[in-house]
């Protein structure tokens, strides 16, 4: 498994030290057209963290699932009102063969993919979720 570089410390102060990143300016844009592209089907986030992308896309109905590497992080996302709704698993997504989850997914993204500017986040966004996505065994 790969080095975790979002222990306890870093879990803990995550969500204030990127919170340019939380700025609705810049999030809003990103989890509509996510939203829009996912319809009526689920999405598959990589690198799910503390649910930036996955709380708000949850909240417009879509079906959501994560894996992350960093239990600390997915810790801090269960402390979060909606974070039920969502799945996670805890694992390295290049190596886990399989996750407690819907097997099909209409669309998955990314989160570095998804975070810098409004324009930047659709851009990227499109190319991430361009395709659907089964996760196999």
């Amino acid at each position: 498994m790969p080095e975790n570089h979002f222990g306890e410390d870093v879990a803990e102060r995550y969500d204030e030290s990127a919170a340019d990143m939380f700025d609705p300016v810049v999030l809003d844009p990103a989890v509509e057209f996510l939203a829009a592209l996912a319809g009526n089907g689920a999405a598959l986030e990589l690198g799910i963290g503390t649910g930036r992308i996955a709380l708000p896309l949850s909240e417009r109905g879509v079906r959501v699932h994560g894996i992350d590497l960093s239990k600390a992080m997915v810790a801090k996302l269960r402390e979060k009102p909606g974070a039920e709704r969502i799945g996670a698993t805890i694992g390295d997504f290049a190596t886990t063969p399989r996750m407690r989850a819907p097997t099909r997914f209409s669309h998955r993204y990314d989160h570095e993919r998804t975070s810098k500017t409004p324009s930047c986040a659709a851009t990227n966004a499109t190319r991430i979720a361009s395709a659907p996505t089964i996760w196999t065994t």
